[in-house]
């Protein structure tokens, strides 16, 4: 059966079908819009934990924030101050900072800050999500960089990374950002900030540029002035540097052919470069005025005033160095922080860190009033004869840029072992690398009361002892020429030690030397070296560690160290500190340059405490200040002597001067400091003068050092005493040593109790000579031929004809070997008759003579004789004025005065005297009594 639909069904159906047909279209975009929704959701959710994996891996490899050590971080300068406690200089490095307390910090310039660089500090919790997006948005728009970091973010980037713009720094900032928040209040956090950024810098030439880093260290760099003094301009103007330091720094440098008219120049003492105003900073500051004034930090008058500020004539740039005097000493102290702080334990980078960046506050030695006059005198050039010159009078400078001579000096108190003055050169500039005081030359004759004489002293030796200054023969690579050679040339013959010293006899001295092996068992260079080791030398060269030059070995195990000839030498420091065991009465202090140090808080952290070592006794010292004294006072270092003026107060110490007078020294001390002063070519070339240019130097310093000091002497032990001793034998005296035809030779000399001799002198002896010849008389000397004199008789023979006929000054006083043959020493054309005796009533007289008339003075035999007075060894130069008395009782009677050219120290003079039986003579130079003798003709 069919079945047949009607039209209204089969439209219904065709409807129906496309009505599904519709419908599944309808369907799709939905369909596809929603899948792609949760397909971008799926996206974001991935991103986001991808991103948020990320960024949770990175934080958890960062290290983790603890604010409360912040300043740990931050780099603050050093400063070294004298012992007033007043700034000497900045401990250089590549910035100066100075950390403030919130609270120091004026409130204009945190307001300035602020608005410029986070406007909405106050607000935000270490992130501004406001700004970011209004930078994203500029960004995008514009295709610049514009930044959003806020003050907690470049608090961050500064402390805790590196300068690198990456999107994971960027993270790690605002991480850290967020934590200084939590951590750390706003005031903290700015407190940080004002202290930690970079605010530009000031080249002053082409070499020497300061960075300020914080605002403290930028209002004395540009201003020269504490922050709590800057105005709004000025506080805009720092405000403005960070975005970009070295564009917005108000001062630059630039060569001087660039330099115009419309330049503001603030520094132009560079060869090569000027340091002017920079007018980039202009704008910049007005941006800062003008946030700061939409902000209401300012009112309407004082913007306009801040606006008509001359910024560029506030501009006064700052070196930053401290105080005027030399760096060689802050240089010094440096070092010596340095070790300190490796000697308690800090590696020596870390040390260096705390010294260059730990903010530390070094309390130094430095008396600058002594540095000041110390400074003054350097600086002075007829203190330097010789100095270089060119036709046109200007100072001649070597490759270095040092004028010549160069010269250096240390002044230290003895008891505490503070340096209290240094100077490493003279007329030098820049930065001091080469600081002469601590560098070694050969000390000449300064080296003996080190090398010889303090040890023969404590070994029991004493300043009465003898030796025979004549030719000798020490010198082991040439065992038959003389050596050593005196710089009076010529040999005194026997002396004391006193003596020896006053007059700086090279022989006397190595001699000295020699005789230690008399009182120690050890080699005569051990004795010495272990001496001056412990008064602090260090350069002595021993066998075991000897120095090869060309090809040759040098060792100071001889006696050329005696006279300084050292194969590196000693530095003035160690000899000021050598000098000083012996005015610190035997104990070695050694020199220190600082007392303490503190770190940024205030806290002591070094105490520093000099080491000490007794060397001598006191009593030992205080023989040797003694006869250093009298090098002083009467001898070859006569020329530092400052007690004219200065109420009495001595001075002991030693001159010294190198072969071909390359290097002039003087070190000498006082009751209260001990100094040294060498002079010399950086080069080695011979100088105009040797050490009396080096004593009249430290004679000028040290005179000022001591105005004002109270009368005060070397103070002398109790057991010492004082004994007349024969200065030719050092024994005690016999008739015959006042009888001495030079004059008594009995001298008050100090000894240490227990050292003073026991048995009389056997130098002196009395003996019969046949008065014509001078020989001594036999049982064949005719009678009235014989005269007895007083004679010294060495106990170590001399001869003469061994030395090629060299004699000593004191030759002619030496006993004659030779007697008297009647034979050979009986007058020309007279023969001897052994059976004639002397008729005194018929006898042929010299002195008769007849007078005009006649008449005979006096046909009796004469006892006239005539005799030769010489003084002691003159120690001083120029013309000296003498004159001869005869003295009965209390009448003085001038016989003859006359003027007497002296060329160099240790010159005698010598007057003719005739008379009969006992008679006593003086002779005075310049005024004093300076010779004395009774005279048996």
């Amino acid at each position: 059966m069919s079945i047949k639909r009607s039209s209204y069904q089969e439209n219904r159906t065709a409807r129906a079908s496309s009505s599904k047909k519709k419908s599944k279209k309808k369907s799709f975009w939905p369909k596809l819009f929603w899948g792609s929704m949760i397909a971008l959701v799926l996206l974001f959710f991935l991103v986001a934990g991808t991103a948020i994996g990320v960024v949770t891996g990175i934080i958890r490899e960062m290290e983790p924030v603890d604010a409360s050590n912040i300043y740990t971080f931050l780099d603050e300068s050093s400063f070294i101050y004298d012992r007033e406690g007043n700034l000497i200089e900045k401990v250089q490095t590549e910035g100066h900072r100075e950390i403030l307390d919130f609270d120091q910090i004026p409130e204009h310039l945190i307001n300035a800050i602020i608005a410029i660089e986070d406007e909405r500090f106050w607000d935000h919790n270490g992130i501004d999500v406001k700004r970011i997006f209004g930078a994203f948005w500029t960004n995008l728009r514009t295709g610049s960089r514009q930044g959003a970091s806020t003050i907690n973010q470049q608090l961050a980037k500064i402390i805790y990374l590196s300068p690198e713009q990456t999107y994971t720094r960027k993270i790690k900032d605002a991480y850290y950002g967020v934590q200084l928040d939590r951590q750390l209040s706003k005031k903290q956090i700015l407190e940080a900030y004002v202290n930690t950024i970079n605010l530009g810098s000031v080249a002053f030439s082409g070499s020497y540029s300061v960075q300020a880093n914080g605002v403290q260290a930028a209002s004395q760099l540009y201003f020269s002035k504490d922050v709590s003094e800057l105005t709004n301009a000025e506080a805009a103007l720092i405000a403005g540097i960070p975005r970009n330091p070295r564009r917005y720094s108000p001062v630059s440098i630039i060569r001087k052919d660039q330099v115009r008219e419309d330049h503001i120049v603030y520094y132009d003492d560079d060869d090569e470069y000027s340091t002017v105003f920079n007018p980039e900073t202009l704008p910049r500051m007005r941006l800062v005025l003008n946030n700061m004034h939409r902000l209401g930090y300012i009112t309407d008058s004082e913007y306009e005033e801040a606006l008509n500020q001359d910024i560029a004539a506030s501009i006064k740039p700052n070196r930053l160095s401290g105080s005027e005097v030399s760096s060689f000493f802050g240089e010094l102290v440096q070092r010596d922080v340095l070790r300190a702080l490796e000697n308690a334990g800090y590696s020596n980078q870390e040390a260096t860190h705390m010294l260059q960046s730990g903010g530390l506050s070094i309390h130094s030695t430095l008396d600058m009033r002594m540095q000041q006059i110390m400074e003054e005198e350097f600086n002075k050039v007829e203190n330097f004869p010789g100095t270089l010159r060119d036709s046109d009078g200007n100072f001649l400078l070597d490759e270095q840029g040092n004028v010549q001579p160069q010269s250096s000096m240390v002044i230290m108190d003895q008891e505490s072992g503070q340096i209290k003055a240094l100077i490493g050169g003279r007329m030098t500039s820049g930065h001091r690398i080469y600081n002469r005081a601590l560098s070694t030359r050969q000390p000449g004759s300064a080296i003996k009361p080190l090398a010889a004489f303090t040890p023969a002293v404590d070994l029991g030796m004493t300043a009465a002892t003898v030796i025979d200054d004549v030719p000798s023969y020490l010198n082991p690579q040439a065992p038959n020429t003389s050596w050593p050679r005196n710089h009076y040339n010529s040999f005194y013959g026997l002396m004391t030690m006193r003596e020896s010293l006053r007059i700086s006899s090279n022989v006397g001295a190595v001699r000295f030397a020699e005789k230690l092996g008399e009182y120690d068992s050890r080699p005569q260079y051990a004795v010495m070296f272990d001496y001056m080791e412990r008064m602090g030398i260090t350069s002595l060269v021993g066998s075991d560690n000897p120095v090869i030059r060309n090809g040759r070995t040098s060792t100071d195990e001889n006696y050329s160290m005696v006279l300084g000839g050292m194969t590196r030498g000693v530095s003035p420091m160690e000899m000021t500190g050598a000098f000083a065991t012996l005015a610190n009465k035997g104990v070695y202090t050694k020199p220190i340059t600082f007392t303490e140090v503190y770190d940024r808080r205030g806290n002591l952290i070094l105490e520093n405490q000099p080491e000490r070592d007794r060397v001598v006794s006191d009593p030992v010292a205080f023989v040797m200040t003694d006869l250093l004294r009298d090098a002083v006072t009467s001898g070859t270092g006569s020329r530092a002597r400052i007690d004219q003026g200065n109420s009495r107060i001595p001075v002991a110490g030693k001159t010294g001067t190198t072969n071909d007078q390359k290097d002039a020294w003087f070190v000498g001390y006082t009751p209260y400091y001990t100094a040294s002063v060498w002079i010399g070519h950086d080069l080695p070339e011979k100088l105009q003068q040797g050490s009396r240019m080096a004593a009249e130097l430290w004679q000028k310093i040290m005179f000022r050092v001591h105005e004002g000091h109270e009368p005060k002497g070397f103070e002398t032990p109790d057991n010492i005493i004082r004994v007349s001793v024969c200065s030719k034998s050092g024994k005690l005296p016999t008739e015959y040593c006042t009888l001495d035809p030079r004059g008594s030779t009995v001298r008050s000399e100090i000894f240490i109790r227990g050292t003073e001799p026991t048995s009389y002198c056997e130098v002196h002896v009395q003996a019969d000579i046949h008065a014509p010849t001078g020989k001594l008389a036999t049982e064949d000397t005719p009678s009235h031929e014989i005269e007895t004199r007083i004679f010294t008789q060495r106990e170590t023979p001399y001869y003469p004809e061994e030395h090629n006929g060299i004699v000593p000054r004191d030759w002619e006083y030496e006993l004659p070997r030779d007697t008297y043959d009647p034979y050979e020493d009986s007058p020309e054309g007279i023969d001897y008759d052994p059976g004639y005796e002397y008729d005194p009533d018929n006898s042929f007289n010299d002195n008769d003579h007849s007078s005009d008339d006649g008449a005979v003075d006096d046909d009796r035999p004469s006892t006239v004789s005539s005799r030769t007075l010489r003084t002691q060894p003159l120690n001083i130069e120029g013309t000296a004025e003498l004159a001869l008395y005869r003295v009965d009782g209390e009448q003085r009677t001038l016989l003859e005065r006359k003027s007497h050219n002296i060329e160099q120290h240790g010159e005698t003079a010598e007057f003719r005297v005739t008379g009969a039986g006992t008679q006593k003579f003086e002779i005075e130079v310049n005024g004093s009594v300076a010779y004395s003798a009774t005279v048996e003709f």
